[in-house]
């Protein structure tokens, strides 16, 4: 376990540009997200040269809240793309396969158990400081009985991770558990109890045995991209990573987009609000501000960043060309997303969908086969497009997402992108890099 640490500590301490990958929650559309972190995962695949390349070899920090913590624990451990979709293919019958009537009134709509199940099958006992990482890895949740937002790592420097005073070490939580805490959204799951003080030990008088935790995009925090660029630049988390446009890269997936709005011609369908109006609006509004959130991060983001192809924010302040938060970029940033809205978004990506078919996409839980199948293809259409250049005079848009100058030292392929000139091609084949600094 300590050269373990000790591996993944030197890694974190290692000189070069730094690079992270934040996933955002959105139940079962996580598959839209694995559907762009496929075309992502091919193109760095055939750059690096390397036959088993995973993402963890690309990535010094990967993190994720509810879902994303899934995906993010899975590629830190070292599994594929196409492994986590097939956990996901397996995950959502056994996990999200049958509800009631009553589900979401008096108790979850889901069994936790299930949950729980599934992941122990995936990650077993695994700790955050288990050897088992490739990379460093965080997770996100909310503690609800005290009120405080959760950041964990397995960066061995972090400042909790022999534990505070009394207090349970960080590095002992099962991985399991906190990625159950991190997705036990409201209504869906049961809050999930963590022991916070090691087994067979006394609690200390005025200490708590246990933390109460729900999904930790109640936290605001269903986009972690921009806690995860405090996790890195932060003393108290261990990383310290400089920042600037060369020296820190973060790729933020999320999980589909539209902007929630309340149909009031559709409420009288609605179980929840026959039965408890102002509940039911009340969960429309909380859904409303975890949007909300997302967004206003996004456009922190960007902001703070250079972004080869910003995000569309709204018809006031569009993509934010040239608009910036501060003078000198902190890190080169780019959102991958995919809108939901309606059957024109589709048609952009070349997809048919009906608006029913749409709709159902939108929805965090499904056991549905089409559905699952449309939403990691609307990923995989996403994912291309953001790679794909329309016109003659646009950029290699591969090479502007990914510069050469975040490459680790050991890929070997060559630039991305076809060469678009003779020159260009000799370069390729007679050139050679600079040697960092």
């Amino acid at each position: 376990m300590a050269v373990a640490n000790a591996q993944l500590g030197a890694k974190f301490a290692a000189r070069g540009p730094k690079r992270i990958l934040s996933l955002d929650g959105g139940g079962v559309r996580g598959v839209l997200a694995l559907g762009m972190l496929e075309q992502i995962e091919q193109r760095l695949k055939r750059r690096s040269g390397k036959a088993d390349f995973r993402l963890c070899d690309y990535f010094d920090l990967i993190g994720g809240t509810s879902t994303g913590s899934i995906i993010a624990a899975g590629l830190a451990f070292g599994r594929s793309v196409s492994e986590l979709s097939q956990l996901y293919q397996d995950l959502a019958p056994k996990v999200f396969g049958s509800d009631d009537a009553n589900a979401g009134l008096r108790r979850a709509r889901f069994d936790a158990d299930k949950l729980d199940a599934a992941l122990a099958r995936e990650f077993g006992e695994h700790e955050l400081g288990s050897a088992a990482f490739k990379t460093g890895f965080a997770v996100f949740a909310k503690r609800i009985d005290t009120g405080s937002a959760w950041t964990l790592t397995n960066n061995p420097n972090s400042k909790f991770w022999e534990g505070p005073a009394g207090g349970f070490p960080n590095r002992r939580f099962q991985v399991r558990q906190l990625i159950r805490a991190s997705a036990a959204a409201p209504t869906f799951f049961d809050e999930c109890s963590i022991r916070l003080i090691p087994e067979g030990e006394p609690v200390p008088p005025g200490a708590d045995s246990q933390g109460e935790f729900v999904d930790g995009g109640v936290a605001a925090l269903n986009d972690p991209s921009l806690q995860l660029l405090k996790v890195a630049a932060l003393s108290p988390y261990g990383f310290s990573w400089p920042t600037g446009d060369d020296r820190l890269l973060m790729i933020s997936v999320g999980t589909g987009y539209w902007r929630p709005a309340l149909r009031y011609d559709t409420l009288e369908n609605d179980l929840l609000h026959t039965l408890a109006p102002a509940a039911a609006r009340a969960v429309f509004a909380l859904k409303s501000m975890i949007h909300d959130a997302s967004l206003s991060t996004l456009v922190t983001m960007q902001g703070l960043s250079t972004t080869p192809r910003p995000w569309r924010i709204n018809g006031e302040i569009e993509e934010m060309r040239g608009a910036r938060l501060s003078p000198v970029p902190l890190l080169h940033f780019q959102r991958f997303d995919a809108r939901l809205d309606d059957e024109a978004e589709m048609r952009k990506l070349g997809l048919e969908y009906s608006q029913a078919s749409i709709e159902a996409m939108k929805e965090m839980s499904s056991s549905d086969d089409a559905t699952l199948a449309h939403l990691q293809e609307i990923g995989r259409r996403a994912g291309e497009n953001y790679f794909r250049r329309r016109e003659k005079h646009e950029p290699d848009w591969e090479s502007a997402i990914f510069p050469a100058r975040f490459d680790p030292d050991w890929f070997t392929g060559a630039p991305a992108g076809p060469p678009r000139t003779r020159i260009e091609a000799m370069g390729r084949v007679f050139g050679s890099r600079a040697p960092r600094k």
